[in-house]
């Protein structure tokens, strides 16, 4: 199929548009830039013209042969949507707006990309897409708006969509300011483990959500919504015990129980029941295996990651250590 993956240049838009070329199919990446640099690392081997856009206010032109837009263009960043709401929320609902009626106009489905953040997060639970809709953050009320606009299209203008919430991914070319990368770029530079908030969270590896997302494009139903997680949950001084034997250089660890901002549930593991009964996908990777083949990535690419030192050497009571500050605003000293 000759696909459009928006957001191309970000952690999941770059792996999915790699992977489905690995599958067959024809690429078409839209961003309105490259700021983390990970388009000039793209392999020789996929022809994958890359267009140029910003949704939230230039004309629309995709390929006349478009038979599916998976729209992942977002400002992802809970935190960063803890400082600049408005931002946030605009962005993301405009720029989605845009293209379902793009999609709406020219008839092409769309798979659209949304976040477990939407269930907000409680104690115990374990959630499930029947679930009602508790956003915490502006980012997560973004992606539930999102939603709605997705399947006010498909009534009022009978447009083919599919939705799918991602849980907290992680894997290659995730840029250090999660958890997970940033940690593993501390210990590249034999800088102590920094382990901040007491919450749990429900950790994929970003090569079984990339199954799982083309699986939802090619057999799911529309109007339809499937989780994309594990249904376990982690807690964030767990990842530190598990990271931490991982190199000798780690001088240990600093833990503190709060988050920088009260933008986030307290846990938050979801079921993804419905995408395994209905299309039969099933996490193949550990928590422990995929911790440990992104870590030889995060070694065999330090120079790609060392571009964004000065954020996880930066103490995550700063907003500085968020890479989006530097992109979509002015850092704060």
């Amino acid at each position: 199929m000759n696909i459009v993956v928006t957001g191309a240049s970000g952690f999941v838009g770059f792996n999915l548009s790699h992977f489905l070329a690995q599958k067959g199919h024809q690429i078409t990446m839209l961003d309105q830039d490259d700021y983390c640099q990970r388009l000039v690392q793209l392999s020789p081997l996929h022809d994958m013209p890359f267009i140029e856009c910003n949704l939230m206010k230039d004309s629309i032109r995709l390929p006349h042969n478009t038979d599916y837009i998976i729209h992942l263009a977002a400002m992802p960043h809970v935190d960063y949507s803890y400082h600049y709401p408005a931002e946030v929320f605009r962005n993301n609902t405009i720029s989605t707006q845009t293209i379902l009626q793009y999609a709406a106009d020219h008839d092409i489905p769309v798979l659209l990309a949304s976040s477990v953040e939407v269930y907000g997060g409680d104690w115990g639970r374990v959630y499930s897409e029947s679930d009602p809709l508790a956003p915490v953050s502006p980012y997560s009320a973004s992606k539930a708006a999102c939603e709605m606009l997705a399947q006010s299209y498909a009534k009022c203008y009978q447009l083919p969509v599919k939705i799918f919430r991602l849980t907290n991914l992680y894997g290659p070319w995730q840029v250090p300011d999660r958890i997970i990368p940033r940690n593993f770029a501390r210990m590249l530079d034999g800088l102590p483990l920094d382990i901040q908030g007491s919450a749990v969270r429900d950790f994929l590896y970003i090569e079984d959500a990339l199954r799982a997302i083309e699986l939802i494009m090619m057999k799911g139903q529309d109007g339809h919504i499937y989780n994309i997680s594990t249904g376990f949950g982690t807690t964030m001084q767990e990842i530190g015990m598990l990271l931490e034997p991982m190199v000798r250089s780690v001088i240990g660890k600093e833990v503190r129980e709060q988050e920088p901002t009260q933008s986030r549930g307290s846990s938050l593991v979801v079921h993804s029941g419905k995408l395994r009964a209905a299309l039969g996908w099933y996490p193949r990777t550990t928590l422990e295996q995929g911790l440990d083949k992104t870590y030889h990535w995060y070694r065999e690419n330090a120079d790609w990651v060392r571009l964004f030192s000065r954020e996880y050497h930066t103490t995550r009571q700063s907003r500085n250590f968020i890479i989006d500050m530097a992109r979509y605003a002015v850092p704060v000293t």
